[in-house]
């Protein structure tokens, strides 16, 4: 499934048929916490892109580790995006700005699957919305020094290996500690609301094969 060529066309028609499956899938990578809680009034809303593209006879995306800094998300390992802003006309827009701006790929070349379950992060009071999306030809990553400290582009076959779920414990605010599961993907602990979204897109996946 993973060397089919034809994936962004067999992904769109099943969730255009089957929908998605957003809390239960969520919850799989973050039981610590309840998923639907209130969201504030004042929360803000961001975007991120699950980035397709076929390299070497297979399907990959890229992460980022974002660049220490003062803020709960520090070092973690995340899609391309960030905040929605007055400017942008919708939020896979703004999803498609901050990709380029963060890795640099030509957003001209970007084609919509379609858009995955949003998941609200109350640490930071986001409320994301993924989108899926595929390149069309071979992109070229360039990094935003400033934000981005590392491009770590992932095969979906090692999301998929079972192996790859694990559990750790990571620091989180307030110097304690979180025991969490989390992917392994090119030996990074991805975890949190990263971890969640590629829950539904694994599970997605696992259904087409």
């Amino acid at each position: 499934m993973t060397k089919d060529k034809k994936l962004p066309f067999h992904l769109k028609e099943h969730i255009d048929q089957f929908g998605l499956i957003g809390e239960e899938a969520h919850l799989k990578m973050t039981p610590y916490r309840k998923l639907a809680p209130t969201i504030p009034n004042n929360h803000r809303k961001g975007a991120v892109l699950l980035l397709l593209y076929f390299r070497e006879n297979e399907w990959f995306f890229p992460l980022i580790q974002r660049q220490p800094y003062e803020g709960v998300h520090s070092q973690q390992m995340s899609f391309p995006g960030g905040k929605i802003e007055l400017f942008d006309q919708t939020p896979y827009d703004a999803a498609l700005r901050e990709a380029n701006e963060e890795v640099g790929v030509e957003v001209t070349s970007i084609d919509l699957i379609e858009k995955l379950s949003p998941l609200y992060i109350p640490p930071s009071n986001f409320l994301v919305y993924p989108f899926v999306s595929f390149y069309n030809g071979m992109p070229t990553f360039i990094k935003d020094e400033i934000e981005v400290d590392e491009i770590v582009e992932v095969p979906v076959s090692e999301l998929l290996n079972k192996e790859n779920e694990r559990q750790t414990l990571v620091n989180v605010k307030g110097g304690m500690k979180l025991k969490t599961p989390y992917f392994h993907l090119q030996e990074k602990v991805v975890w949190g609301a990263t971890a969640a979204i590629l829950a539904e897109f694994k599970d997605i996946l696992k259904k087409l094969s």
